[in-house]
């Protein structure tokens, strides 16, 4: 597990923040998401009530006037006054009620009586519009007179832009028509009337030329009604929407414009239809939607921060986590270095051993050959000294062994230039006897002077750990028994390549031979340090690295198959400060 964790770190760092990334980007766009859906559905809600909230105040001032006036003609008999073309009459009975309106908070522009004919016998006007002398041109009349029955909607035409409630006066005697009475409601009213269900709206209408009502002049309600059009609020809504009307689409029902640093949203749906049923305008509906926009944007910007802090903490904490175990995985390694030469230490002193057993033979027989032909009388000083060079040569030779395997143990504190060449040839020396006893040639290609930075006898002890390894694969193998040592370079980067014709290593293996422990022989027999201390030698100098690999190789003609380990680093340049 430790192994896996140590050889995948910087990939399971990348899998976990990757994964905790795209947990933040789903849940920030599903919250995004819920929080977009809820104020579309508040706004549909809001427009949908709009929409209910004026059809159904429409309706009920159309019940409400015709009932009205209605009562009017039934108690006041106002069909014989119209029969009789008594206008004195008339205007003695709807004077008042002209008036009476204004406290029903109904903000009347126009009262007006005719005959069958359209013949106009009484009205009465707000002081902004003109009197018509003769006829009135309005199709709620004409409709109320044709039909028998009220007739509602928007005029145009009579008068500036107009709500007109038409009541027929039937003649029950004859069951005709005697006339008409039609009602003009100021559109302020339609503003007015919203904001007592709505808070925080504003409200235009538009006509049908796309133009804003701006008919402002009506004027006939008593002061103390005229809080019911609130002319100046009316004003201040109209320059609202004169400000965004290029931007407002009338074939939406819905828009959400921003406006300065506040958000609304428009509505478009309530018609201002004509009796017959066609668009003389629309009531445009602006609702602040700014704090509720707000409050769903806060609680976002909460979750953000929230996930973004929790996020960073995790990273912070994965960080140190991860520099204190690599820190530990490094002194683990060091540790593991100096115990794999260690315990190579007994595995060199066989070698030594080895090494030194023929010099001794010989340093023996010469001290032997010294009291022979002393006791013969033979011993002459040029004997002497012969026998003397002979022992010095010897002892050199094994102080010599002693010195390269002393040297291959020390571990140097800074990095310094080291040659290849020479390193291979000094590893080669050392283990020589080892390799001559199993038969096993070397065939060393390393020529010239490529230098690297690292630390001493670091290129030794790795030939030496890897020529060793090689040794133990060959030793009880038939055939020819070969390691090939070559180098080559591009662009300042010399790869160096061991090879030889043991047969290879076992594919699952091939990935793990420079992990910690891990051997192919048995368990008395290796430490499985060897290759690992090649890998921390090879991190140790310029761009290095090193890597093993299975594949064939020719030498004097013949193909063998074997194991590679290749060893790459950064050449020194010539004339580069150290």
């Amino acid at each position: 597990m430790i192994k896996t964790i140590e050889g995948n770190k910087n990939r399971i760092i990348t899998v976990t923040f990757i994964l905790l990334f795209g947990m933040f980007c789903f849940f920030s766009l599903a919250d995004l998401h819920k929080r977009m859906s809820d104020y579309r559905f508040f706004a549909t809600k809001i427009n949908a009530i709009i929409q209910k909230t004026y059809v159904s105040e429409t309706s009920y001032l159309n019940l409400r006037m015709i009932n009205y006036v209605t009562a009017i003609i039934d108690e006041r008999g106002v069909t014989n006054l119209i029969k009789n073309r008594d206008r004195s009459g008339l205007k003695k009975i709807f004077d008042p009620v002209y008036w009476d309106f204004a406290k029903r908070f109904v903000p009347v522009i126009s009262l007006v009586i005719v005959d069958s004919e359209q013949r106009i016998l009484y009205q009465k006007l707000d002081t902004a519009l003109k009197v018509h002398a003769t006829g009135l041109n309005s199709t709620t009349l004409e409709a109320a007179i044709k039909d028998r029955k009220p007739a509602y909607g928007f005029e145009t035409d009579a008068f500036p832009l107009h709500y007109s409630i038409s009541v027929p006066v039937l003649d029950k005697t004859t069951n005709r028509v005697a006339g008409a009475i039609e009602v003009g409601i100021n559109p302020a009213w339609f503003h007015f009337k919203l904001r007592w269900f709505l808070d925080n709206i504003k409200t235009a209408i538009v006509v049908k030329n796309k133009s804003l009502d701006q008919e402002t002049a009506y004027s006939s309600l008593p002061d103390e009604y005229a809080f019911i059009v609130n002319q100046d609020l009316r004003k201040n809504d109209i320059r609202f929407f004169e400000s965004i009307l290029r931007r407002i689409i009338m074939s939406k029902d819905i828009l959400d414009l921003k406006v300065g640093d506040r958000y609304y949203i428009i509505s478009t749906s309530p018609l201002l239809l004509t009796h017959h049923k066609e668009e003389a305008g629309r009531l445009l509906v602006a609702y602040d939607m700014t704090e509720f926009r707000n409050r769903q944007w806060g609680y976002i910007y909460v979750w953000l921060i929230f996930f973004a802090s929790t996020a960073c903490l995790m990273l912070l904490v994965s960080f140190i986590g991860f520099r204190k175990y690599e820190r530990i995985i490094t002194d683990q390694g060091k540790k593991l270095a100096h115990r794999s030469k260690q315990c190579a230490l007994g595995e060199m002193l066989s070698y030594i051993g080895h090494q030194w057993r023929q010099p001794l033979n010989t340093l023996s027989l010469t001290v032997q050959n010294i009291e022979l032909q002393n006791r013969l009388g033979k011993l002459d000083g040029p004997m002497l000294e012969k026998q003397v060079a002979l022992a010095n040569r010897n002892i050199e030779y094994l102080t010599q062994v002693i010195e390269d395997w002393r040297s291959l143990l020390i571990s140097g504190t800074t990095r310094q230039v080291i040659d290849l060449a020479d390193s291979v040839s000094r590893a080669i020396g050392i283990v020589a006897p080892a390799l001559e006893s199993c038969r096993i040639h070397v065939d060393n290609r390393i020529t010239g002077s490529t230098k690297t930075l690292g630390f001493v006898n670091d290129l030794v002890q790795l030939t030496v750990n890897i020529l060793l390894n090689a040794k133990d694969a060959l030793a009880t193998r038939e055939g020819a028994r070969i390691i090939q040592l070559s180098a080559s370079e591009e662009n300042d980067i010399v790869t160096v390549t061991f090879q030889d014709s043991g047969g290879g290593i076992p594919e699952r293996l091939l990935e793990k031979v420079f992990e910690a422990y891990l051997t192919t022989k048995d368990d008395l027999a290796g430490t499985g340090l060897g290759l690992y201390l090649c890998r921390q030698i090879a991190e140790n100098l310029d761009s290095g690295k090193v890597w093993a690999e299975n594949r064939e190789f020719e030498v004097d003609g013949t193909r063998l198959f074997g194991a590679c380990i290749s060893l790459q680093f950064k050449k020194l340049s010539e004339g580069v400060p150290v």
